[in-house]
């Protein structure tokens, strides 16, 4: 009950995230006050990954970690997305590139990476540093993603913190889901591995 409370409201986030930022706004700071997931998380260390299909070649994934590091530790490598690249796919890391004069603290910031070849743009949106959320969509359409949202989420829990991540993805027709599964599942195996170095 616990996880379908706390994924019911990161999933309603994602959608208002969605919704209010439309095709070029940006927001610093909460949807609205009652946005934060901390009071539906709980701290077991229970993992999760959700793939639903939601349409035609489009797709929900949900996913929930405890990472065994406080917030203080994770919030500053979730919020700077160089840093994320780093800790998640570390063999793009060295084609990581701010565009446009962007950077970590501007919102929005557009940036670029290469990986298998193919050059993935994105941008940042949104970010809260008091609900430590961050959210990044496609620029570009990339390896059969017409569109994509993603959505970090960090809770703590004492001396450990709780990501979920719920990301939104439309498709080209006859994209292979399995990349994504297969991409999304070993991301949440290197993030907590990141965090026990």
């Amino acid at each position: 009950m616990r996880i379908t409370t706390s994924l019911s409201t990161s999933f309603a986030v994602c959608l208002a995230a969605l919704l209010s930022t439309g095709s070029a706004a940006a927001i610093e700071g909460p949807f609205s006050a009652d946005v934060g997931v901390a009071s539906s998380t709980s701290c077991d260390d229970e993992s999760v990954f959700l793939f639903p299909s939601v349409g035609q070649d489009q797709y929900l994934s949900y996913q929930r970690v405890l990472i065994d590091a406080p917030i203080s530790e994770v919030w500053p490598v979730l919020r700077d997305i160089e840093w994320f690249a780093e800790a998640v796919l570390p063999e793009v890391a060295p084609t990581f590139q701010w565009l446009n004069g962007g950077g970590p603290e501007t919102i929005p910031s557009a940036y670029q990476f290469t990986s298998g070849g193919v050059t993935l743009v994105e941008e940042i949106i949104y970010r809260s540093e008091a609900h430590h959320q961050i959210l990044v969509r496609l620029l570009e359409p990339a390896f059969g993603m017409e569109q994509y949202y993603a959505l970090g989420d960090l809770t703590p829990c004492g001396d450990q913190t709780v990501l979920e991540y719920t990301r939104y993805l439309e498709l080209a027709p006859g994209t292979d889901i399995a990349f994504f599964t297969a991409l999304f599942t070993q991301e949440f195996i290197d993030i907590p591995a990141y965090f026990e170095q």
